[in-house]
């Protein structure tokens, strides 16, 4: 089959590969679709979990079409999302119950092969099923985890304030996932019209053009500010527009040698809590469940079906501009 391989680091190309077969515990699922994410582009090039060759994509969704010996409860025929998380299940942070943190992590499209092609096998405990959710929705159920993860840990509230930064597919996520455990109040910020104004048709309670934007310009402060952009100076600002006792959650993937000024006293005297999250933490179904809260909702994070071609175009040179989810589609 033919599937995007990333070879070697920076080096993404569409080759041949053996079809997969489950051994036993997996499952065999026809892909339907599956999201590019950011972390794909950090595997490419080396700054995330990584084992060449591998077939990135982790954002899966599909049809399960065989299953291996000792798999129960998932049969053939049945539409699932993938949880792509392979913690060893025996480190400290496992024991714990926190698979985001296991010291030993694997994770299907990163370092075992993933959903950029027509055949992934994972394994059984790892299938999730998806109802009647359109596979490019159902598709979305993974980054939905990363949102829902971050909210958990932050502890919302409803009579929170909500400021975001990005209203790109992870920031309008961020969005929605708040809106869904009752914090309607979420004001976004983001540098191009369009996303503000799909911000804005999906329910932000109030949208800023981001440009030039200091704390004094907005006037207002807010009990909970996540950065959504990954940008480090972004990142960096947040205490600024947060009110004292707020949580600000880093939720944004900035470079990993990116480094921000915080002021300690500040963090101190004002009784700022700073949290980090980082991937799924055995939240899928979760995740899944809002998507199918969302409804129509849902449809508007993705802006881009592609065949295999498209994708490995998309690895060599990103669109970025105007874009939401960009997503291979086995049916386009």
């Amino acid at each position: 089959m033919q599937a995007l391989v990333f070879a070697a680091q920076g080096d993404a190309r569409i080759m041949a590969i053996a079809e997969p077969a489950p051994a036993e515990g997996e499952v065999l699922i026809e892909v339907a679709a599956t999201g590019i994410c950011h972390t794909d582009m950090d595997i490419l090039h080396g700054r995330y979990l990584c084992a060449y060759p591998v077939v990135p994509g982790h954002e899966i969704a599909g049809t399960v079409r065989a299953v291996g010996d000792g798999v129960r409860g998932i049969e053939v025929g049945a539409r699932v999302a993938v949880d792509p998380m392979i913690p060893c299940g025996h480190c400290r942070s496992c024991r714990a119950n926190r698979p985001s943190l296991c010291a030993n992590l694997q994770a299907y499209g990163a370092t075992t092969h993933g959903g950029f092609a027509p055949m992934v096998k994972v394994a059984a405990r790892n299938a999730h099923p998806v109802g009647d959710l359109p596979f490019h929705v159902a598709a979305l159920a993974e980054p939905f985890g990363c949102v829902m993860h971050g909210i958990d840990r932050v502890q919302v509230r409803p009579d929170m304030r909500a400021l975001v930064f990005g209203a790109g597919p992870i920031g309008l996520m961020m969005m929605l996932g708040l809106q869904a455990r009752g914090l309607v109040d979420v004001t976004m910020i983001d540098l191009e019209p369009s996303r503000l104004e799909r911000a804005t048709a999906l329910g932000a309670a109030a949208t800023v053009e981001g440009q030039g934007l200091t704390p004094e310009r907005l006037g207002e402060r807010f009990d909970l500010v996540v950065d959504c952009t990954g940008v480090a100076e972004v990142a960096g600002r947040m205490p600024g527009y947060a009110h004292d006792g707020a949580t600000i959650l880093f939720f944004g993937v900035c470079p990993p040698t990116a480094r921000i000024e915080v002021s300690p006293y500040d963090i101190f005297r004002r009784e700022l809590i700073l949290i980090g999250s980082h991937a799924v933490s055995n939240n899928l179904p979760d995740a899944i469940a809002v998507l199918q809260q969302l409804g129509g909702k849902a449809e508007a994070l993705v802006s881009h079906r592609l065949p295999l071609e498209g994708v490995a175009q998309q690895m060599v040179s990103p669109t970025k501009s105007g874009t939401m989810k960009i997503q291979y589609d086995a049916f386009a």
